[in-house]
């Protein structure tokens, strides 16, 4: 349906007229797609000048039961269009380049954006607190995933203190029960940003008063707010999904402070590690 048509297309199987303000709140939408898509009601209200409740009718005249529906409704249309725009633009850029040299390039410009993003006093203030902490868990679902356990597996190896969650069973269960104010979270969040990592986040701020660490795509993103430390990666990609080698290369980095920061500590557990390896044979040898 696309953006510009959801709201005209309800409006018009509604039979309902708009008020003025609610005109306002449809105009906001369609100018700001992207950004009222993980906006609350009364957070699009003070931008719009209009009340929560306005907004809330707006959503209800389309033909919604609640806010959160239409919302719904419009993420997917906007996330649609975004692939269509990208797979469009994929097409101009290949006509000129090869895919492979195309995406090579786009990822490039990729890490070179993201790093241009990053406060190095920040980064190093959030590895030294990551160094001291009593425990760290490192969030991630769905396309998030491969982010979470490839850091927290490299990590562990070299702290001994780190879980991945990557699901939400029981995992995800044992973080919300054992995380406390010593602990540091590291979440993966990117569109569409799960309402798991956003719920899971909040709780560990609100209730456990851990340490939050943000790595995301956008100063929209809904997690920025429940944030200590925010690091923002590039996602730009020419194919439909995100592109992640970014947030790896920004993992690599995490793993490489790290290990400069805790010499010792790092060097004792890989070395304890190795003997374990070898006494078990768990690598294939000629």
């Amino acid at each position: 349906m696309g953006v510009e048509s959801i709201v005209i297309e309800k409006l018009k199987a509604s039979n309902k007229k708009i008020t003025k303000s609610q005109k306002l709140v449809a105009d906001y939408f369609l100018k700001n797609a992207e950004k009222v898509t993980y906006m609350t009601a009364n957070q699009i209200g003070m931008e719009v000048g209009v009340s929560e409740t306005t907004v809330i009718r707006f959503a209800l005249s389309l033909g919604y039961k609640r806010f959160s529906d239409f919302q719904e409704d419009f993420r997917n249309e906007v996330i649609g269009d975004r692939t269509v725009q990208r797979l469009q633009k994929a097409n101009l850029e290949f006509e000129n380049n090869s895919p492979l040299t195309s995406s090579f390039k786009k990822d490039i410009e990729n890490l070179e954006k993201t790093l241009s993003h990053i406060n190095e006093d920040e980064f190093n203030e959030f590895i030294s607190l990551l160094c001291k902490a009593k425990k760290i868990f490192i969030i991630g679902f769905r396309s998030s995933m491969a982010d979470a356990f490839y850091l927290a597996f490299s990590l562990n190896a070299m702290l001994g203190n780190v879980k991945p969650i990557t699901n939400t069973g029981m995992d995800l269960e044992d973080c919300l029960q054992t995380a406390d104010e010593e602990s540091v979270i590291i979440a993966f969040s990117y569109p569409r940003y799960t309402t798991f990592t956003l719920e899971s986040v909040h709780y560990l701020k609100e209730e456990k008063k851990c340490t939050i660490v943000a790595i995301t795509d956008s100063i929209h993103s809904p997690i920025i707010p429940h944030s200590d430390f925010v690091f923002l990666t590039e996602i730009d990609s020419y194919t439909p999904k995100d592109s992640h080698v970014a947030g790896i290369a920004f993992s690599n980095a995490i793993i490489s402070a790290v290990g400069q920061v805790q010499k010792e500590r790092v060097e004792t557990n890989l070395n304890n590690l190795e003997k374990y390896f070898n006494k078990i044979n768990i690598f294939y040898e000629r």
